[in-house]
């Protein structure tokens, strides 16, 4: 499960701009997960919950916003979007494209206090 992982790594991301910024609390984040990120959101939250315990992200509502892929066929040079890693172009078939959106998480913005 490596939604755990990134969980970690979310705080550690948090905390490091909590002094650079000078807040103490964080009321809710915005996590963006791209629908080739292989990140389940179920999976997403309740690791969320478990790692933000004890620290000042404990308690923070988690908003995830769901991103759709999208990939430009290294052939005809169209953007499409697609469901899959190796989805071919929906335009002209053929396989070969550089995924443009869609496989990133990232924090979007908190809510800090």
């Amino acid at each position: 499960m490596h939604e755990l992982s990134l969980a970690e790594d979310m705080l550690d991301m948090i905390v490091q701009r909590s002094k650079e910024d000078g807040f103490e609390r964080v009321s809710k984040v915005w996590l963006e997960v791209g629908k080739l990120s292989h990140v389940e959101a179920e999976a997403m939250e309740f690791c969320f919950d478990a790692v933000m315990a004890g620290s000042l992200v404990e308690g923070a509502v988690l908003e995830i916003i769901a991103s759709e892929g999208m990939g430009q066929c290294l052939h005809c040079k169209t953007t499409s979007r697609i469901e899959y890693l190796y989805d071919p172009c929906t335009y002209c078939g053929k396989f070969g494209l550089d995924i443009t959106q869609g496989d990133q998480v990232r924090i979007k913005s908190l809510e800090v206090h």
